[in-house]
């Protein structure tokens, strides 16, 4: 067991502090860390494990040792349990608490191994309340009589929370899952407790060793491997590879047996997805062995399971394309559907909060100048993290929208039509799309076969009228299609003269914002002239402030461009292209995040992805 704590210590070695660690090598409890608690129900055995023996009662029994916190932390402890897990069978890790019960508005932070789901989770719990789940662990992990498993939590920055688990038969971490929580509070310090629970009969049946606790207030460095999260069949000789972080494979070399090497293909929109593409046609049912080798992440960190079999399976093989990011260009139809470039066609109206028994609606509108098909168009809702969710693609509505036209989505035609009178039905489509949230979402359209987004919203039921007090059946609607979409300024609640809705045609609201210019922040332009990233911005009144960041599509925090900078009414505002470490980001998409700020609590906020190079 202690060479494998030695192996970690070294694997850890970027944190500059190591604040707690224990290996259980003297046969006393106390004889490295002064643990306090239920120090009678616990032991060292002689293999160097501390050891649960509680008498054969029932009940829980707990360790705690203090800790200092920071925003960058690592968590780690090789747990086995002799027994198959439960909700009253299992070990709870605090990993930010007091350690007491006494503060009922205190919320604790804790990594419970086993579970009626036989998996690994984080959960939180604010006093007495029902413990809420935030990272679900993989199900059936524990599924064993005799399971020994190491744990590692990771939290980055004070936000970015990471959970892994590591089987003794295993060679590698495997990520269970990860959330962003920008309202957790780090204390400078706290406990960190080991409490089993347990039935008479499992009073003895647990042991622990190799406890790490690593922390430090600097950014981290990331060392973890990448790792596989899906396989997906596009067609019967192309592979989606999904994988937990964003994959550099400029180097990498893949092949599949009886084939040998295969041809890596980037996805542009998703810089944690490649394609395969084979040379040969797979066959269904078939087995095949595939192997990577040099694939990294953006930290260099190579892929460690690299080889492994698997059976195609495909219930129904389209042709693959002679270009599986973007289609056929010799096919006339494809051309068509690629011109749509972003704010081309914009989101012109929405009904997230639909009358009982109707259906919710998104309307867009062509402001092109020119007849655009709407086949290469997709539908997704953007997560808090920045990523995408499920993309609803609109590839099978062979439909062209007329220029200075509307096309309205909806789940049940006949949901809207019964709600609305329309003088142009045949606009209205019943296609399959993202459930829109009543309160607040972010909808985004993009170009399916070019991966750029054509336009994007972040509406809220606030954007309704102050007199507006049950926005049910009301839609927002877009006054000016030449002005900002994010503008909360740009929307109103449709009028009551036309039953509050007016899907397939002209916005009860329709017309020009007169009031000066809105307040906005485009995206990182490249200028070679002076060779940096510019972006331009303008306010309605003096007096705003700025804080404006960058994300990676995981999530992560990668760049500060400004941080609570005052800023003119108009101007651009410069960005090296360097991230949080002084170095160039690498090629891909990312997410800009600002927030433009008055004194007065006037707040503009703008999440939009772009393309660095």
């Amino acid at each position: 067991m202690k060479h494998i704590f030695l192996f970690l210590l070294c694997f850890l070695s970027f944190l500059t502090k190591s604040q707690t660690s224990d290996t259980f090598s003297s046969s006393y409890i106390t004889a490295t860390n002064t643990w306090t608690g239920d120090t009678a129900s616990f032991y060292v055995t002689t293999d160097g494990w501390l050891q649960l023996d509680d008498l054969y009662e029932q009940g829980n029994a707990s360790l705690q040792l203090p800790v200092n916190y920071n925003k960058n932390m690592e968590w780690e402890l090789d747990v086995q349990l002799y027994f198959n897990s439960s909700n009253a069978n299992n070990v709870r890790l605090y990993v930010l608490s007091s350690g007491e019960n006494i503060d009922p508005d205190e919320t604790h932070y804790y990594v419970q191994v086993g579970h009626n789901d036989d998996n690994i989770s984080l959960y939180s719990v604010k006093g007495t309340a029902t413990a809420k789940r935030l990272i679900k662990g993989r199900l059936g992990l524990l599924d064993k009589e005799d399971v020994e498993v190491n744990v590692k939590l990771r939290l980055e920055n004070g936000t970015h929370w990471k959970l892994y688990s590591r089987l003794s038969d295993e060679t590698s971490y495997r990520l269970e899952g990860d959330t962003i929580l920008k309202q957790v509070v780090i204390p400078p310090s706290g406990t960190f407790k080991i409490n089993c629970r347990y039935s008479k009969t499992r009073s003895y049946h647990f042991a622990f060793d190799n406890l790490l606790i690593t922390g430090d207030s600097i950014d981290m460095a990331d060392t973890m491997p990448p790792g596989i999260t899906a396989i997906e069949a596009i067609s019967d000789s192309i592979l989606r590879f999904t994988f937990d972080e964003p994959i550099e494979s400029s180097a990498a070399y893949c092949s599949i047996d009886e084939m040998g090497p295969v041809s890596i293909k980037t996805v542009s929109a998703n810089a944690n997805q490649l394609l395969v593409i084979t040379p040969d046609t797979m066959i269904n049912g078939k087995d095949y062995t595939l192997c990577w080798e040099n694939l990294t992440d953006l930290s260099g960190n190579v892929l460690v399971d690299n080889c492994f079999q698997f059976t195609f399976s495909l219930e129904e093989i389209p042709p693959a394309p002679d270009n599986p990011e973007i289609g056929n260009p010799n096919e006339e139809d494809h051309r068509v559907t690629f011109s749509v470039k972003p704010f081309d066609i914009v989101f012109n109206e929405i009904l997230p909060d639909p009358h009982t028994g109707g259906s919710e609606y998104i309307e867009l509108y062509n402001r092109s100048g020119g007849d655009l098909r709407a086949d290469s168009l997709s539908i997704a809702i953007r997560k808090i993290d920045g990523s995408l969710a499920t993309i609803y693609p609109l590839s099978g509505l062979e439909v062209t929208i007329v220029k200075d036209s509307y096309l309205v989505l909806t789940k049940d035609k006949e949901g809207v039509l019964m709600h609305y009178d329309t003088p142009t039905p045949e606009l209205i489509r019943s296609v399959k799309l993202p459930t829109l949230a009543n309160t607040s979402s972010t909808v985004v359209l993009l170009n399916h076969h070019t991966k750029e987004v054509i336009d994007e919203i972040s509406y809220s039921h606030k954007w309704h009228n102050a007199f507006v007090s049950d926005s049910k059946g009301f839609a927002l609607e877009r006054i000016d299609p030449e002005s900002t979409t994010q503008d909360q300024r740009n929307w109103a609640t449709a009028a009551a003269e036309a039953g509050h809705g007016t899907p397939g045609f002209q916005n009860t609201q329709y017309g020009v914002i007169k009031d000066g210019p809105q307040t906005s922040i485009e995206i990182p332009v490249f200028s070679s002239e002076n060779n940096c990233w510019n972006l331009a911005y303008h306010t309605d009144q003096s007096g705003y402030s700025c804080r404006i960041m960058v994300f990676d599509p995981a999530g992560r925090q990668v760049a500060i461009l400004k941080n609570h900078e005052l800023i003119g009414q108009k101007g651009s505002l410069f960005w090296d292209g360097k991230g949080n470490g002084g170095k160039k980001l690498s090629a891909g998409l990312y997410i800009l995040y600002a927030e433009i700020y008055h004194p007065s609590g006037v707040i503009y906020r703008s999440k939009k992805a772009f393309s660095y190079f």
